[in-house]
C-alpha cells in the first residue's frame, strides 16, 4: 500500500519515474538532501533510482521515502527509517530536504508535522525524533513549530569534509506529545 499525505499546501507522495533525473541532476544545494553521500558514479544512480521507484512504501521495511509537493510541483524530500535491529520498536527518525527557492514558506514544517501524525497514527510511533546541525536555524525552527523538542547536542556527529565532525541537535515527539499528554517545560 503506498503512503500519500495531503496538506494544506504539501502534499507527501511517491516519486514519479521521471523525478529521479530531476533529483539526480539537481546541484547538491539545489536538491535538498536526498542522498547524501552523493559521489557522481553508476552505483550512487542505480540507488537514486531503487529509491525513486521503492518511494511511497517501507522500503527493505525500515526506509520511507516520500516527495514533498507543493502546486503540482516536487520541491524535496522527507524521509522515516526504523531499524528494529538497531533501535527499540516504534523508534522512527526523519529527514528532510527542500530545493532552494522553497524554503522559508512553512513546507518543511508542514511536511515535518504530516509524517510524524502518520507515524503516530498509522505506523505505531512511541518516539519521533531527527538531527540537524547545530547551527541549521531554519531546521531548528521548523522542528520546534512541528512540535519537537530539543532534547541535546550530539558533539562530533556528523562527518565533514572540511575539518572535524560536526555538532547535531537532538529534536524528539513522543507518544504522551502527540496526545497531548506530555508535561509542560520536560
Amino acid at each position: 500500500m503506498s503512503v500519500r499525505l495531503q496538506g494544506e499546501t504539501v502534499l507527501l507522495r511517491p516519486f514519479r519515474e521521471p523525478e529521479a533525473a530531476t533529483l539526480w541532476d539537481r546541484e547538491s544545494t539545489d536538491r535538498g538532501d536526498f542522498e547524501v553521500p552523493w559521489p557522481d558514479d553508476e552505483v550512487s544512480r542505480e540507488r537514486v533510482l531503487a529509491r525513486v521507484a521503492a518511494s511511497g512504501s517501507w522500503r527493505d521495511q525500515h526506509v520511507l521515502d516520500l516527495g514533498i509537493e507543493t502546486n503540482g510541483e516536487l520541491i524535496g524530500d522527507v524521509q522515516a527509517r526504523h531499524c528494529n535491529l538497531t533501535t527499540p520498536p516504534g523508534l522512527f527518525e526523519l529527514g528532510i530536504g527542500l530545493f532552494a527557492g522553497t524554503r522559508g514558506r512553512g513546507y518543511g514544517t508542514e511536511a515535518l508535522t504530516l509524517i510524524t501524525r502518520h507515524l503516530f497514527e498509522d505506523e505505531g510511533a512511541h518516539r519521533v525524533q531527527l538531527g540537524t546541525d547545530t547551527e541549521n536555524t531554519a531546521m531548528r525552527r521548523a522542528a520546534e513549530k512541528a512540535g519537537f523538542r530539543l532534547e541535546g547536542i550530539m558533539r562530533g556527529f556528523w562527518p565533514s569534509p572540511d575539518g572535524a565532525p560536526r555538532d547535531y541537535a537532538l529534536y524528539a515527539r513522543t507518544r504522551a506529545d502527540h496526545e497531548g499528554r506530555g508535561r509542560e517545560g520536560d
